[in-house]
């Protein structure tokens, strides 16, 4: 390994040149050190979003404040973190002064974080009287005020509703807390005990960090501290910027929708809004470029500046930058264009306290579509490509006295088990988790019943759930909960993907799940208990009230139920593709229904219910000739006669081919469909439909749009399906550059 591959070469600040060895020690023991943190923070707090959402990150910065090292918990704070430190930069180095064992904290999404709930505390990091790095410590906090329990003000119309918002302020001042800062900060939430323990567990966090990164300057000296710290940056900025270089110029589209706008959902203001993203690689560059988002909207969705980053850094990491060191270095050859005043950089003072699961979580989804599909033109990093994984959560928020008679507010995490999304080499994982959190996990069954006044009913796999592809998106996990031993108990639940299927597949891979929920009031299931029968919630009787993305607070009685299953990840690939043996797999493991089967893998079932291999080769050959008869709005070019040499694949059922001196865009069964230089879909063959039942375990689909599904005119093989508003133009994904685009 050279020494430019270690990134061990003179320091551009000190001028100090290191040895390979002494770089990689430092170099890991600052990786050692956001552990710790996090262990400390996670020993301390003891609240759910830390213990079992992994809602939390911490990170070591630069004197101006880039990130040099940071934990892998949850993705979306690696920005929001960093930029958190070049505010406290900016707001205080002159009044009140940045000193030795100061801490400042910030919670203001228009200062750094994604939204109010993510309270950020940052430290300097002194060593001989000067600046040698920062240090942070982010978790989500269950209450920070504002209208709604949770601070998810899904009625808010503007962020003065949202609770407590810090900009930056110093809440330790020379090694003592301020105690006036500490009671402003409690005095604003419902849950004053859980966000004690979150303010000591960040302090305890940080002071962690100060302390070995004291011992690590101590060691080494300041100076090659800091010039590892800075050549890390380095070679992560060199590690990207050369895979960029392998990869092919294109430019690509994904858009992505938001179904309503918060507790607006009934007003005649309510619609389905846009996240719309052209990413430019040209070089060793990548243009992220927003502007055709919807304006932000008055409802809780919208995102701040930091929202978006975070969605980008969330996405961008893990698919192009899975060997590199996660830090500042990745985001040098990203450019970002967004006007301020949309639904993804909204400014002062749209309500955004959703934002960090609803826009900027689509922001994660566009962006990681986007940057799937670019991996996906190498065969190097095909495998790296990846449908869509779970959409956004339905949030659950539980208000109510338990049976110690005190009134609390619980964040049940079971919305964050869903299934992954699937690959070009393998099915999606189930109950994987958020794409955005690395390490997560949720309550157990009897940690949640010991808590908070429910008891579950069912918690378990959803068949169907997982997106139909050739290779399978995972499965997600749903729930069926009753209240127990509880008193005014209110719920609230909020989601989008409830009438979009935001888990979109890939390469002809269907979306996952949709968001699902049913609630029965006065039901039985109390007798049915006291019979012996767990009953499943279709033989429940009692009123089901229609369910709205947005619910909203609703009250939950002893003899109410809640049924909830979340989005799931995308499949790939045709799913007419999946052999027949893998199906079979899938109904003797419960992962898909015999309707499934049928429906979305077109099998055949013999009388035992069991895959008749013969019959659904059959049946699948003729469902491909009923493609291959579909219209298609042009005709296909006039097939080239030279010989064809492969330059690079589109997914694994296309490939860009070279004859007759032109590059084109040609099935796996040879058929060519385009010019490389235009789109394709408009020669394919298309059926669109508003049947989301065709596609998915879903039965709802907004009334504005419509899926469409292109195949090869030749073979009939499936190589997209979209989401696209009804009569719009066709979606043109990919388009491959050759210098001469604007």
């Amino acid at each position: 390994m050279t020494t430019t591959e270690t990134g061990a070469e003179a320091g551009t600040e000190t001028g100090t040149t290191i040895d390979p060895i002494t770089f990689e020690v430092i170099r890991h023991r600052l990786l050692a050190i956001t552990d710790e943190q996090g262990a400390t923070l996670a020993a301390i707090s003891g609240s759910t979003h830390v213990v079992e959402a992994s809602d939390y990150n911490v990170g070591l910065y630069l004197p101006d404040g880039s990130v040099a090292a940071m934990g892998r918990t949850i993705l979306s704070h690696a920005s929001s973190m960093a930029a958190i430190t070049r505010s406290v930069i900016a707001d205080c180095a002159g009044s009140p002064g940045i000193h030795p064992g100061d801490m400042f904290i910030v919670n203001d999404p228009w200062k750094g974080t994604v939204h109010a709930q993510d309270v950020g505390l940052i430290a300097p990091i002194f060593f001989d009287g000067e600046l040698l790095a920062w240090t942070g410590a982010m978790c989500h906090m269950v209450d920070v005020g504002g209208m709604t329990p949770g601070s998810f003000c899904i009625d808010a119309t503007d962020s003065y509703q949202e609770g407590l918002q810090m900009p930056p302020t110093k809440l330790v001042d020379g090694g003592e807390v301020r105690t006036d800062v500490w009671n402003l900060i409690l005095g604003h939430t419902r849950m004053a005990p859980t966000v004690n323990l979150d303010l000591r567990a960040l302090v305890g966090a940080n002071n962690t960090a100060v302390r070995a990164m004291t011992a690590l300057a101590e060691k080494y000296g300041a100076a090659t501290v800091r010039t590892v710290m800075a050549n890390l940056i380095g070679l992560s900025e060199r590690r990207l910027r050369n895979r960029l270089a392998l990869l092919p110029d294109a430019r690509l589209h994904s858009r992505a929708f938001l179904d309503n706008d918060g507790g607006l959902a009934q007003s005649s203001e309510n619609a389905t809004y846009e996240v719309d993203l052209v990413l430019t690689k040209r070089g060793d560059t990548l243009h992220f470029d927003f502007s055709r988002s919807s304006p932000q909207v008055k409802g809780y969705i919208n995102c701040a500046y930091s929202g978006m980053m975070a969605g980008i850094a969330a996405a961008l990491l893990p698919t192009l930058a899975f060997d590199a060191p996660w830090n500042e270095g990745l985001f040098k050859p990203v450019e970002v264009t967004c006007p301020e005043g949309l639904i993804c950089n909204a400014a002062r003072p749209a309500a955004v306290s959703g934002g960090a699961l609803e826009a900027g979580w689509l922001v994660e989804m566009t962006a990681l579509e986007c940057l799937s599909k670019l991996a996906a033109c190498s065969d190097e990093l095909l495998r790296e490509a990846q449908a869509g994984p779970a959409g956004g959560p339905d949030k659950f928020v539980l208000t109510g006295a338990g049976e110690r008679g005190a009134r609390q507010t619980y964040v049940i995490m079971d919305c964050l088990a869903t299934g992954g999304a699937a690959y070009a080499h393998r099915d999606g994982a189930w109950t994987q988790g958020q794409h955005n959190i690395e390490r997560q996990k949720i309550s157990n069954v009897e940690a949640v019943e010991m808590d908070a006044p429910l008891l579950y009913l069912w918690r378990g796999l959803v068949a169907d759930s997982g997106g139909a592809g050739r290779n399978r998106g995972g499965m997600s996990m749903g729930a069926v909960y009753t209240v127990h031993g509880g008193r005014d108990v209110t719920a609230l639940n909020s989601a989008h993907g409830w009438e979009v299927p935001n888990s979109t597949g890939i390469f002809g891979g269907y979306p996952g799940a949709q968001n699902t929920r049913t609630v029965v009031h006065s039901s039985d299931v109390k007798a049915r208990l006291a019979a012996g029968v767990v009953p499943a919630v279709g033989e429940l009787t009692g009123e089901r009230p229609a369910m709205r993305g947005r619910q909203g607070l609703y009250r939950l009685g002893d003899d109410d139920v809640l049924a909830t299953v979340p989005q799931a990840g995308g499949g790939w690939g045709d799913p007419l593709d999946r052999p027949a043996a893998s199906v079979q797999a899938d109904l003797d493991f419960g992962a898909v229904t015999a309707d499934g089967a049928v429906r979305l893998y077109g099998v055949v079932l013999a009388e035992d219910g069991r895959v008749d291999a013969s019959a659904t080769a059959e049946r699948r050959e003729g469902l491909r000739a009923e493609r291959r008869a579909l219209p298609a709005d042009l005709p296909l070019p006039e097939q080239p006669r030279g010989e064809r040499t492969r330059i690079h694949p589109m997914g694994d059922g296309l490939d860009v081919v070279e004859a007759d001196g032109r590059r084109w865009i040609a099935c796996a069964c040879g058929c060519v469909l385009s010019g490389a230089e235009e789109p394709w879909r408009p020669r394919a063959s298309v059926r669109s439909s508003r049947d989301v039942h065709a596609f998915s375990l879903a039965t709802r689909l907004d009334e504005g749009l419509e899926l469409r599904a292109y195949s090869c005119p030749s073979c009939g093989r499936l190589h997209a399906t979209d989401v696209v508003r009804r009569g719009a133009a066709h979606p043109d994904d990919i388009r491959l550059l050759t210098g001469k685009e604007e």
